[in-house]
């Protein structure tokens, strides 16, 4: 019983963690996004601007 009761107090430690990493994926995938979202706002604009019969 005793190694069962330590594993399950070693668990929940491990698991904010785990979340913890999930969040910083999360807003290091956010910021890609938003950069790719301004470059493709950027290269709609300058299209506008030089070719504007399209």
């Amino acid at each position: 019983m005793m190694p069962g009761r330590t594993l399950r107090k070693s668990a929940p430690p491990a698991a904010p963690s785990e979340r913890e990493v999930v969040a910083e994926c999360a807003l290091e995938l956010r910021r890609i996004g938003d950069k790719w979202n301004l470059r493709q706002k950027i290269l709609n604009l300058l299209t506008k601007l030089f070719c504007p019969e399209t």
